[in-house]
């Protein structure tokens, strides 16, 4: 029976502070904007600094164990785990009947994508990964299946899916809010070059020491080096291959490492150029967007999101995936050439302001979920 009030789900696989979790407040934000009589509720995993900051938005926000889809999981998985995971996507089935429209954030959370087959009502799925080819398999026919409005984040997102073309989509890349200015130039000698990010498998932080120890000498010590981050879970043998990567490379006095922080803009005015090297494709790449808001240069590797978001010679630099050659013979033609790295800062915050602040995404984001939901929020 439908309440009184338009009742919204929101359905979240994160706790934490990062790009697809800010991503996440900016879809609830514009949701209370546009319909601020509305019942929503908020599901997230666990508990985490995510949550704080969704309870500044709304009131109900439920950590609940929801079935989040892990590489450590699968490896484990068994005839039990399977019986729950039917028991969840028949308590998410339950939990969905209960709203007009439920929004799930990216494609991991299982049961609530699978109870998303068995519902009528309206249903989002905000897709944020880019996964590898036998998963893309997987994760379409789930898409498929499930019925609902798919959103990408990229058109590079979008590519790597299957659908039929009956089934309605769009593309809506991500935004962020940028500072309200930039802070005064501080003169400094050398290159400030930052890496900021998770640690895992693909974002490509050990590739930054080895390009630093390809430079040559003279360069390398026109260089400081910044990597702002930490590991997801107890994944901690990502941290400790770059903090030895960085002392086998013979860097360890070019590069000062630091904590993740939910306030990085103090680290993108403390850099020169912004690195974001890459192994796999970024769905999107929100901190090349945050480093042009930041007015600063960028360097990315040359596929993803990333594509979308950095100009070639007008924002930065886009190099070869995987490639610490380029990667260094990049960081190299920046070193002195100040008038560059101001021109390409000052082009990639006109971008920024044109293309990515958050207000557009807000603007975008609300349009598609009115469009396909207004008869039942009204």
């Amino acid at each position: 029976m439908k309440s009184q009030r338009p009742a919204i789900l929101f359905v979240h696989q994160g706790c934490d502070l990062y790009g697809s979790d800010r991503t996440f407040i900016q879809s609830v934000e514009s949701v209370v904007r546009r319909w601020p009589e509305a019942r929503i509720t908020v599901l997230l995993p666990s508990d985490g600094d995510l949550r704080p900051a969704l309870l500044s938005i709304v009131d109900d926000v439920r950590i609940v164990d929801l079935a989040i889809l892990r590489k450590a999981n699968l490896k484990r998985l068994s005839l039990r785990d399977m019986r729950g995971l039917i028991k969840k996507i028949l308590e998410a089935r339950r939990m969905m009947r209960d709203y007009d429209v439920t929004y799930i954030n990216t494609l991991v959370v299982m049961d609530y994508i699978l109870a998303a087959c068995l519902v009528r009502r309206p249903r989002i799925i905000h897709v944020h990964e880019i996964p590898t080819m036998v998963a893309t398999l997987l994760f379409s026919a789930m898409l498929i299946l499930s019925r609902a409005f798919v959103i990408f984040n990229s058109h590079a997102t979008r590519q790597r899916f299957v659908l039929p073309p009956w089934q309605d989509y769009s593309v809506v890349r991500n935004g962020v809010a940028g500072p309200a200015a930039l802070p005064a130039e501080v003169p400094h000698a050398k290159l400030n070059l930052l890496f900021i990010g998770r640690f895992n498998s693909w974002k490509g932080q050990t590739a930054v020491p080895r390009a630093i120890a390809k430079l040559p000498q003279e360069a390398r010590a026109q260089v400081n080096v910044r990597m702002v981050g930490s590991v997801f879970g107890g994944q901690v043998h990502f941290r400790d291959e770059l903090v030895r990567t960085i002392a086998e490379q013979g860097v360890s006095e070019l590069v000062e490492m630091f904590p993740f922080t939910t306030d990085p803009y103090p680290h993108y005015f403390w850099a020169d150029v912004v690195l974001v090297p890459s192994v796999k494709p970024e769905p999107f790449g929100i901190v090349a967007i945050e480093a042009m808001a930041a007015g600063r240069a960028v360097i990315a590797a040359n596929h993803g999101g990333l594509r979308e978001i950095v100009l070639n010679g007008v924002t930065g630099t886009l190099i070869e995936p995987c490639s610490v050659e380029a990667l260094a013979a990049a960081i190299f033609s920046y070193i002195g050439d100040w008038k560059r790295l101001r021109a390409e800062g000052d082009a990639g915050r006109e971008r920024f302001a044109a293309e990515f602040e958050e207000s557009h995404y807000k603007l975008k984001i609300t349009k598609v979920i009115a469009d396909l939901c207004e008869p039942q929020l009204a």
